[in-house]
C-alpha cells in the first residue's frame, strides 16, 4: 500500500470510527451520503469525534460540506468540528476561515502509521492485560477513559458517549484492552478495523499509573489486534503527548490533521455592550 492509498484507507478508516460511534451511541444522529459524513453523538460537546463533519468525496465542493454542515448542525450542538486533511482538505480550510470558522491548533494532529508487527510486549510483574468481552470490560474501559483524559478537558459525558455501549468496544471489527495493575484498571486502548487498515483509538492511562509504560503496553496490543484483522498497516491520530511515544515504537507521520470550528461568526453580525 503506497502513500495516497493509506491516506485514502485512512481516511476512511476515520469515516468508519465516527459510523461506530453513531451506531453504538444512544441518541446519536448520523447523516452519510456517501459524500459527506455528519455525526453528532453529544449534543453538550463540540469535540470532532461528537459532532463532527468530514468530506467522503473530494469532488464535493467546499461550499456545500459547511452549508450541510451548518445546517444540520444547526440546533443540536453549541458548536462542531469540520475535518481538515492536510493531504487533501485545503480548499475547506480556506473557505472556513474565509467564512467566519475558528481554526484549532494550526498544527493539528499527525496522522501516524506503522506497517510492520511490532515485537511482543512483557508486562511487568502484578500488571495483566485483557480484552474486553464484557459488560464488565467495557466499564474498566470508561473509568480507564475518564480518568486519563480528564486533562484534556474531556467532560466525563464526552468520554462516557464514546464508551457507550459493548458494541462499541468489542465487535467484529473492533477490538479493545485494558491493562490492569493488581486487579485495578489502570491503561487502556482500541482499534478498528476497515479498508485495509485499522485505526487505533481512545489511549489512555489514569494519572497515577504513567510513566510506567502502559500506555505503550496497550498500544503495541491494539497494533497486533489490528494487524490480526487483517490490516495492512495501523494508524492513529497521536496527541501532543503521545507523538513522541508513537514515533519510538516505530510509527511515521504521514499527514495530518487540522479542524475548523463552527458555526462560523457572520461578518454582519454585531455585539452591543450593555
Amino acid at each position: 500500500m503506497d502513500r495516497d492509498a493509506l491516506l485514502a484507507a485512512g481516511d476512511r478508516n476515520l469515516a468508519a470510527v465516527l459510523r461506530l460511534y453513531a451506531r453504538t451511541v444512544p441518541g446519536a444522529v448520523l447523516q452519510d451520503d456517501g459524500r459527506l459524513l455528519l455525526v453528532s453523538t453529544l449534543p453538550s460537546w463540540p469535540g470532532p469525534y461528537h459532532n463532527g463533519a468530514i468530506r467522503l468525496d473530494r469532488a464535493l465542493p467546499a461550499a456545500q460540506v459547511l452549508a450541510r454542515a451548518e445546517a444540520f448542525f444547526d440546533g443540536r450542538a453549541p458548536g462542531y468540528c469540520v475535518w481538515v486533511a492536510a493531504h487533501a482538505d485545503a480548499d475547506i480550510e480556506e473557505a472556513a476561515l474565509g467564512a467566519g470558522h475558528a481554526r484549532i491548533s494550526p498544527t493539528g494532529a499527525p496522522r501516524m502509521a506503522l506497517r510492520h508487527r511490532l515485537d511482543p510486549r512483557r508486562p511487568e510483574p502484578g500488571v495483566t492485560l485483557e480484552e474486553v468481552v464484557d459488560e464488565a470490560g467495557r466499564r474498566d474501559y470508561l473509568a480507564v477513559t475518564v480518568a486519563a483524559y480528564a486533562e484534556s478537558f474531556l467532560p466525563a459525558d464526552a468520554a462516557e458517549a464514546q464508551v457507550a455501549t459493548l458494541d462499541t468496544v468489542h465487535g467484529p471489527a473492533v477490538r479493545s484492552v485494558v491493562a490492569r495493575r493488581e486487579g485495578a484498571p489502570v491503561a487502556a486502548a482500541m482499534v478498528v478495523g476497515s479498508d485495509g487498515v485499522a485505526g487505533i483509538q481512545l489511549v489512555g492511562t489514569v494519572p497515577e499509573a504513567r510513566g510506567r509504560g502502559l500506555g505503550e503496553l496497550c498500544t503495541a496490543w491494539a497494533a497486533d489486534a489490528g494487524f490480526g484483522l487483517g490490516a495492512e498497516a495501523v494508524v492513529l491520530e497521536a496527541s501532543e503527548a503521545g507523538e513522541p511515544l508513537y514515533r519510538r515504537m516505530g510509527f511515521t507521520e504521514v499527514s495530518r490533521y487540522r479542524w475548523c470550528f463552527g458555526p462560523p461568526i457572520h461578518p454582519n453580525l454585531v455585539f452591543h455592550q450593555s
